[in-house]
């Protein structure tokens, strides 16, 4: 609560990179907080990082719905965050007094072991038996990219696209990176005949590494019969 405040606060001066680095642990702590991904992107659009700030308000309008239409139009009309409130609660704890300010990183030993779990289930085609193995990863380490990428593979793997580029999403707005994400999203935008999003993603594959294999058979694929 004491450090979402403190980014609104940030934000509203026009500090927005110092916003931004605010609202990670918040999200961190609860990675479904849609005002908190909301305000997170706008101070990213302002600082230039239109790739990350558009991942972090697909999750806003994810967990925003139906507020996100409202706040998405005031913002594109006034530049403003009007809905977006401070939190305010009867007590407050001394500890989030002397941690405010700090830091903060969420890790476990355990999560490895999980993820290997989780990878070797999906391997085998157990898929029902990998989801939970990978939702105890994201419990534990809510900014784990690989655990997303995975749960997007398996979504897709079971027929649930909208579920899969959710996931591969989510995985791209913690490790912008994680090429196989990009990958697998064009595929799947390819495949829908969406070939702008396809594109889009083709060519952020190629910037990641130009001479990954899978990267150059999507962007030929995305480029036939442009001409």
């Amino acid at each position: 609560m004491v450090q979402f405040n403190y980014a609104l606060s940030l934000f509203l001066s026009g500090k927005y990179a110092e916003a931004a680095d605010r609202l990670k642990p918040v999200i961190t702590a609860d990675p479904q907080d849609g005002q908190a991904y909301f305000l997170y992107a706008k101070s990213l659009e302002k600082i230039g990082k239109a790739e990350t700030a558009n991942a972090a308000d697909d999750q806003a309008r994810r967990y925003l719905l139906p507020t996100y239409a409202k706040w998405q139009t005031e913002w594109q009309k006034s530049q403003t965050v009007n809905g977006v409130t401070a939190r305010l609660r009867d007590v407050l704890n001394r500890d989030d007094i002397y941690k405010f300010g700090e830091p903060q990183t969420v890790t476990d030993t355990g999560t490895e072991d999980l993820l290997a779990k989780a990878r070797d289930l999906y391997q085998a085609g157990r898929d029902e038996e990998a989801l939970p193995e990978l939702h105890r990863v994201v419990m534990l380490e809510p900014t784990n990219a690989e655990a997303y990428l995975l749960s997007g593979r398996i979504n897709l793997r079971r027929g649930d696209p909208e579920a899969a580029i959710a996931a591969l999403k989510t995985a791209i707005f913690w490790d912008p990176k994680l090429i196989d994400a990009h990958i697998l999203l064009g595929r799947i935008f390819l495949e829908r005949g969406d070939r702008g999003e396809a594109t889009k993603y083709a060519t952020s594959a190629m910037t990641i590494d130009s001479n990954n294999q899978e990267a150059i058979a999507l962007q030929r694929q995305v480029t036939m019969g442009k001409n």
